[in-house]
């Protein structure tokens, strides 16, 4: 059975891959191998750890997220997550493609869940994922790309997936009124935004005709870079986006440009997304309720 190897504090875990149920997710994920993995917190469903996707690809046989036991390795495509299951979820409406499982007792998940949910945004929480030797020849590579325009986009997203760009750094540094966290929450939120109403380009069945897509893509990208742009000052990831829509002219390219936006926006979200510490929010704000009650 192929399967992938989850490396967590130098410990590498086994995930038994099922190639029938998903064969193109799991292909395109074996292609990006071996990669290193910023782990993040479930926000509202519970008790799940995700990463993101280095890959755009449809759902496959879909199951729903709320039927999966705990060790379950999956692929939400609309949110572009690659997720583990540690236990059971709370209220999530999803259709989620299921890659695999994981091997043994999976105590260590759990765990690792628990210090997750404490941490995020307070110390890195790092993983690593590679491909055993049985998986390899499950990879699909990606599309080659002639246009120079979509070469120079795929260099920029692949950029943006190797590290945090410096200007959000830079944003993390600055100090003022409700600064630094202002312009973090407000960026993460709209390049997440950005990024699932990209998504949805894709299909048709949103609502979007084929026709239409470039025009929609050129109008969003112009809302919201004045908030990620012109507001948090991501300049260098506004340019990006800016410079993407000069390659909506070209017909044949729009359903390239899409995926490479989805992947770029996508990844720029979950970056800053490491450095809010959720938990601790959350119990601001359960403080911060307690006291209006007692008024």
């Amino acid at each position: 059975m192929p399967s992938l190897s989850f490396t967590l504090d130098g410990v590498a875990h086994e995930i038994e891959l099922y190639p029938d149920l998903a064969p193109v997710t799991i292909g395109k994920v074996i292609a990006n191998l071996p990669a290193a993995l910023d782990i993040h917190c479930a926000k509202i469903a519970g008790q799940h750890i995700f990463w993101h996707a280095p890959v755009v690809a449809d759902i496959e046989k879909p199951a729903d997220i709320l039927t999966l036991p705990a060790g379950t390795f999956l692929y939400w495509p609309e949110r572009q997550f690659l997720e583990l299951i540690y236990g059971d979820l709370q209220a999530e409406k999803a259709q989620v493609s299921v890659l695999g499982r994981l091997t043994g007792d999976i105590g260590w998940l759990k765990d690792f869940g628990r210090r997750v949910v404490e941490n995020h945004g307070q110390e890195p929480l790092l993983a690593q994922l590679s491909a055993n030797e049985d998986a390899l020849a499950l990879a699909l590579p990606e599309k080659p790309f002639t246009s120079p325009g979509l070469n120079a986009l795929r260099t920029a997203r692949k950029a943006m997936w190797q590290a945090p760009p410096e200007e959000m750094l830079g944003l993390l540094r600055r100090q003022g009124m409700m600064i630094p966290y202002g312009p973090l929450a407000m960026a993460e939120g709209e390049l997440r935004k950005l990024h699932e109403l990209i998504w949805r380009l894709r299909s048709a069945a949103y609502g979007i005709q084929p026709g239409e897509r470039a025009r929609v893509l050129a109008f969003l990208i112009d809302a919201f870079n004045a908030r990620i742009d012109g507001f948090c000052a991501l300049h260098a990831t506004g340019k990006v986006l800016d410079d993407a829509k000069a390659l909506l002219s070209a017909p044949d390219d729009i359903d390239d440009v899409i995926e490479e936006l989805v992947l770029f926006t996508g990844r720029a979200a979950a970056w800053l997304d490491t450095f809010i510490p959720w938990n601790a929010l959350n119990e601001a704000t359960r403080t911060a309720l307690a006291r209006q009650e007692l008024r």
